[in-house]
C-alpha cells in the first residue's frame, strides 16, 4: 500500500510524504502507482518551474519514498500559491483512494516544522 500524508500548517498545505508501493499490479503495469507518481511528480515540477520555489525533496525508488516540502524562506504569496498545487494533488489522490482503498491511503498531518518528522 502507498500512504501519502500532506503536511499542513496554519491552514496551508506545505508538503507531502509518500511511501510504499501500491501492489495493485506488477511493476511496469501498475496503474495506481502510475497515477500517484504522475500527480506527485507534476506537483513538484510545477512548484519548481511555474512558481520558482526551490522545494526540498527526498526520494528513494526502492521504498517508494518521496518527501517534498517548502523551504523556510518562501514568501507568504508563494505559500498560498503552493497550497493550491498541493491541494490539487490531494484532491486527485483522494479520488484515487476512493477507487482503490486497499492500495492507497491519503491523510493530512499538521503542526510539524520539519517534514521529515512525518
Amino acid at each position: 500500500m502507498t500512504r501519502v500524508s500532506f503536511f499542513q500548517k496554519e491552514d496551508l498545505f506545505t508538503g507531502f510524504r509518500a511511501e510504499g508501493h501500491t501492489g495493485y499490479a506488477p511493476a511496469g503495469s501498475d496503474i495506481v502507482c502510475a497515477g500517484v507518481s504522475a500527480l506527485l511528480q507534476s506537483t513538484v515540477v510545477a512548484l519548481a518551474e511555474l512558481l520558482a520555489i526551490p522545494v526540498e525533496l527526498k526520494a528513494e525508488k526502492k521504498t517508494g519514498l518521496m518527501i517534498c516540502w517548502l523551504p523556510a524562506a518562501v514568501t507568504g504569496e508563494q505559500k498560498e500559491k503552493a497550497d493550491l498545487l498541493f491541494r490539487s494533488a490531494h484532491l486527485g489522490l483522494l479520488r484515487m483512494a476512493e477507487e482503490y482503498p486497499q492500495h492507497l491511503e491519503v491523510t493530512i498531518k499538521g503542526g510539524a516544522e520539519d517534514a521529515e518528522a512525518f
